[in-house]
């Protein structure tokens, strides 16, 4: 689900940078993902009102929609209004539009638009207005209202909308042209609801285009921690960094008739000296003559969303990278505070920057104390060992690091002080008493007079693993390395002996026979000297992550003209050599090779016992008992299959075993067994 909702934003991120819109085959390049899951995202954008979609030549463009959800007029608009479904029938409005017609709701709901005691004036009709709205174009048209006797001249404001049902409909706000009425009425009804986007906006702001505050609603006070008196009517300036101020700048001033919407994201210390991440979307409203008149902002957190881009992005940076990165972060921070020590607000937003970089690190950070005391430690480290961060300010160094002792830590402190740095392997123990390796890099900060040592800290768990995988792939590379040696010597004496015959010769006739053989010496030279190449590069990079589905069907695709082939594979990634292709093309390759009068591969899965088994099998004659073992070697007599042996040797490196266990006349069966964490499941949970 979060993958999900993160691609669901990604798109509408993109499409917010894009207001001319794309295609969806654009939107697949940009963001590189499957063009099929692309068109499911949009039709659930376009059922949810969140986006609209027009024909552009050939193609058809998406943007994000402008329609304003029907059901939360009623909470900002306080002028008369009602709303029309797509065939033109009133479906809702409320009181003021009823007392204005003087007409009962029972008498108003279902009755279509042009039977309304309302006469649009300008050259359209009322079912041609409705349709052009439809389609995502805001209409102003003037018309006159019948009350009683009286005609009363208006403003006609209507606007796309969208019910919760996901399909269109247009609202209708009544401006009354009258200069008479009543002056609050007018000042409440000035809220343009028009750039209300979104149900869940959090806050909601209105500013004039000198920057003054008109309006802002009960949450936002909250966050700023200020009433609506000490708001209104004062410039708006929220806390953020000089960076931020200008590109609002640029942003609003880049708002205009043709593109009243716009919307950008800047961090902000709320008033509860939390850094937190805000989405705003401005509407300008312009006036008569196309001057800015005032700003409708309205807005949501989205602090857990950056956060979480910004730890999937750490997360793909190596370990010296992080560390170097982090310490000249602190470094930084910390020059910038002394910098501007003389101005209170900007040192505490570096503070609170300091802080969240921090918390949301890759890496376990830790601040320790003198007397070896945990003073503070992220949520990385928190989660690592199983502590609450509560729990692990209670600790000392020596209760994550086994054998540690306040003796230890004293050497270590004066060794940092005097300016060095330290950095070491060493388990780390968790809550429960379990160990597990990390690397370990201290170093000595003193800020206005506190002393503390700065600890970071990475799981080294995988990396051993991958450590341990290569190791054991070299050691294999060494051993078949010297075999194929031994070969290639008893080629080179066969070709030696009958060159000695070839000097006894008498008649050159029979140099022609000698040749021949010589050839044939040649020939199996290179054989050995082949295997000896296929094995050169096994294990010489790190095992990766591997789709299966994927690249098995590259595999088949080369056999298919040949044999009939039928594949069951679930979408998972299996942990094993770069070079598993080869397995597979190996496996076909030999499958293929003991055809039936019909011949086809069955390639198949299931799991038992929480391992992965896939399962290579032909109608072919198959393997007798005694051949079963013997094509996987090649050390005796040089019978077997160098392939099939290449095979196993490269599965072996992760773990992964392979066997061959068909029943004799009924086919070869080859079935590769993959340990429970040498495999995931990939697919999506509905």
């Amino acid at each position: 689900m979060e993958k999900y909702q993160a691609e669901i934003l990604r798109i509408k991120e993109l499409l917010s940078a894009n207001r001319e819109g794309l295609s969806i085959t654009e939107i697949t390049g940009m963001l590189n993902m499957n063009r099929n899951t692309v068109a499911k995202y949009m039709d659930i954008l376009q059922i949810q009102g969140s986006v609209d979609g027009r024909r552009k030549g050939t193609s058809k463009v998406f943007f994000l929609s402008e329609r304003l959800p029907v059901a939360s007029l009623r909470k900002f608009c306080t002028r008369p209004f009602f709303v029309t479904n797509q065939d033109g029938k009133v479906t809702d409005h409320n009181q003021e539009f009823g007392t204005l017609v003087g007409m009962a709701r029972d008498q108003l709901t279902g009755l279509p638009i042009e039977n309304l005691p309302v006469r649009f004036l300008d050259a359209t009709s009322p079912g041609a207005a409705i349709k052009a709205v439809l389609k995502g174009t805001e209409q102003r048209i003037r018309a006159q209202v019948r009350q009683g006797e009286k005609i009363l001249p208006v403003t006609l404001l209507m606007i796309p909308g969208v019910f919760e049902t996901g399909r269109p409909g247009v609202s209708v706000i009544i401006e009354m042209d009258n200069p008479l009425a009543d002056s609050n009425r007018r000042e409440a009804a000035s809220f343009d609801v028009t750039g209300l986007l979104d149900d869940g906006f959090e806050y909601v702001i209105r500013r004039t285009a000198e920057g003054i505050t008109q309006y802002v609603n009960e949450p936002y006070c909250r966050a700023a921690g200020k009433s609506r008196e000490e708001l209104v009517g004062r410039p708006f300036k929220p806390l953020i960094s000089p960076e931020d101020t200008d590109r609002i700048r640029t942003h609003i001033a880049g708002l205009n008739v043709q593109y009243p919407v716009g919307t950008i994201e800047y961090g902000v210390v709320m008033a509860n000296g939390e850094l937190h991440h805000l989405r705003w979307q401005d509407r300008a409203v312009f006036n008569s003559r196309g001057e800015l008149d005032t700003i409708n902002s309205f807005g949501i957190d989205i602090t857990e969303q950056v956060l979480a881009t910004r730890k999937l992005k750490n997360a793909q940076e190596t370990l010296e990278d992080s560390i170097v990165h982090r310490t000249d972060e602190l470094r930084g921070i910390n020059r910038q505070l002394y910098q501007e020590i003389a101005q209170r607000e900007q040192m505490e937003e570096q503070l609170l920057l300091a802080q969240f970089a921090m918390d949301r690190s890759t890496d376990m950070v830790f601040w320790i104390t003198q007397n070896a005391r945990i003073r503070y430690a992220n949520d990385v480290a928190a989660d690592a060992l199983q502590y609450g961060k509560t729990e692990l300010l209670d600790c000392t160094l020596g209760d994550i690091v086994p054998g540690y002792t306040i003796t230890d830590w004293d050497q270590v402190w004066q060794k940092l002080k005097q300016g060095g740095q330290v950095s070491y392997e060493t388990p780390l123990v968790k809550k429960d008493g379990t160990r597990f390796p990390a690397e370990v890099h201290l170093t000595y900060l003193e800020y206005r007079g506190k002393e503390f040592v700065y600890g970071s800290s990475r799981d080294l768990t995988e990396r051993i693993r991958l450590d341990r995988a290569l190791k054991e792939a070299n050691k294999k590379i060494n051993i078949y390395t010297s075999i194929a040696r031994h070969d290639i010597q008893n080629k080179i004496t066969i070709l030696l002996a009958y060159l000695s015959r070839t000097k006894r010769s008498i008649t050159d006739p029979r140099l022609l026979d000698y040749l021949n053989h010589q050839e044939l010496a040649a020939k199996a030279i290179r054989t050995e000297i082949n295997l000896t190449r296929e094995f050169k590069d096994l294990g010489s990079h790190p095992p990766v992550w591997q789709n299966i589905p994927a690249l098995v069907a590259g595999v088949v695709h080369r056999y298919e003209q040949a044999v009939r082939i039928s594949t069951d594979l679930p979408d998972a990634d299996i942990f094993a050599d770069g070079q598993l292709a080869l397995v597979f093309d190996r496996l076909i390759g030999r499958s293929q090779e003991h055809r039936a009068d019909s011949p086809e591969i069955r390639i198949s899965h299931h799991v038992k016992d929480n391992t992965l088994f896939i399962v290579i099998e032909n109608n072919g004659p198959g393997f007798s008992p005694e051949e079963k073992e013997q094509i996987f070697d090649v050390q005796n007599n040089g019978s077997g299959d160098h392939g099939l042996l290449i095979a196993r040797e490269i599965l072996s490196l992760t773990g992964i075993d392979l066997t061959e266990n068909g029943i004799p006349g009924a086919g070869a069966r080859f079935e590769i067994r993959v340990p429970e964490t040498y495999y995931r499941f990939t697919a999506m949970t509905p």
